[in-house]
């Protein structure tokens, strides 16, 4: 079975970093991660600049990735993430060698 993989990267603007990734993780994170077919779902800052993120996602399926995708909750959400980026989104659709 082929996974469904996304690597989402994300410039947030800098002095709403911390408060994005402390809201991403209380209503983001958790919320997805207890979504059937969530596999990994994990925010990533890079080390030397803490407004770069990356989210790390596994879903088991492309059916379970999209059902989240279409939550209400996410579409709630978006304009909370739209408004902190100081950059777009890039969506990298992944696949391990292999699959």
């Amino acid at each position: 079975m082929t996974h469904a993989r996304l690597l989402v990267e994300l410039d947030v603007k800098p002095d709403e970093a911390d408060s994005f990734a402390a809201m991403f993780e209380r209503e983001f994170i958790s919320r997805s991660r207890a979504e059937e077919g969530c596999l990994r779902y994990e925010l990533w800052r890079e080390t030397e600049n803490k407004s770069r993120m990356t989210i790390i996602e596994i879903w088991n399926s492309q059916s379970d990735l999209d059902r989240h995708l279409a939550q209400p909750w996410f579409a709630e959400w978006a304009p909370k993430m739209e408004a902190a980026q100081a950059t777009p989104l890039k969506v990298r659709v992944m696949s391990a060698v292999g699959d």
